[in-house]
């Protein structure tokens, strides 16, 4: 079974054990409602505010992300995307005007940072993966603002956070970032706990998923001094890029180029530093 109908599973079932208790005591407009479940083969978690059927926000949240799989996915062989690279014409090839944007932005950054976030990775196919899940989760918040109302919710996609309005203490939501697993060679490194208002932040690191991000530059994976480098942005889209372009940067050059560009970063390091540049 896919992770797609994974998530739809958990999603229904989740709905259907719940639906009983939902029914007898609806949530008021104080109140928070949270669900989990899985998409794009990484954990889901949404918590939002308000009196809105959860049984609508997870049909909703399902065909949202159902359809951003449809469309951008490197694992589905029908997505948009593959079709794209599989097109004897591309030119030829019709894009629909959101895959399009999404390349073009990805573009941008890929030209911001010098190539250390790569459309190609391969050199040949585009990949959006370093962007995808971050692109998801503005879409899943930009959804429950429109489609249901929400004022205050935090969506969590595989790490990927985006934060509004306020959580449950009035003051934000407070969100840890990812802390080492399972290096027990590494000194002890404390991940901080930030306080989001309206923004997103983005982790990316091999120690949670194994050697998976490659260096452009040489087409094998990142080796260098960070566990991870972190990005708070207010797009999640763009804190996913520019996270994965940062860690495959290193912190010296990645350091330098969030002072140079003005943008918010930790780079946590295999020696046990943390190392912050935050815009003022």
């Amino acid at each position: 079974m896919n992770d797609r109908g994974r998530w739809a599973i958990r999603l229904t079932a989740a709905a259907l054990l719940g639906l009983l208790a939902w029914w007898v005591s609806r949530p008021q407009a104080d109140t928070f409602t949270s669900f989990e479940g899985e998409a794009f083969a990484t954990h889901v978690r949404i918590t939002y505010r308000g009196p809105v059927d959860k049984v609508e926000v997870f049909r909703a949240v399902d065909a949202e992300l159902d359809r951003i799989d449809a469309m951008a996915s490197t694992w589905q062989d029908d997505s948009e995307l593959m079709r794209y690279n599989r097109a004897d014409d591309p030119g030829a090839f019709e894009l629909s005007s959101e895959l399009a944007g999404l390349i073009d932005r990805a573009k941008q950054i890929e030209a911001q940072t010098g190539g250390a976030f790569a459309l190609r990775p391969d050199g040949v196919s585009i990949d959006l993966s370093a962007i995808a899940k971050g692109y998801a989760v503005d879409r899943v918040v930009e959804l429950l603002q429109s489609e249901f109302g929400v004022t205050a919710g935090l969506v969590d996609i595989g790490g990927e956070v985006r934060a509004f309005g306020d959580g449950p203490k009035g003051d934000g939501w407070r969100v840890g970032l990812y802390e080492p697993q399972d290096m027990p060679d590494l000194p002890g490194i404390a991940a901080p706990t930030l306080q989001l208002r309206d923004i997103s932040v983005a982790t990316s690191g091999d120690y949670f998923k194994g050697s998976h991000i490659l260096d452009p530059a040489t087409g094998e994976p990142v080796v260098n001094d960070l566990v991870s480098a972190s990005v708070i942005h207010s797009k999640g889209a763009a804190a996913d890029a520019l996270a994965t372009a940062l860690y495959v940067m290193g912190h010296e050059h990645g350091l330098a180029w969030a002072e140079d560009n003005d943008v918010h970063a930790i780079f946590l390091l295999k020696d046990g530093r943390r190392l912050e540049h935050q815009p003022e």
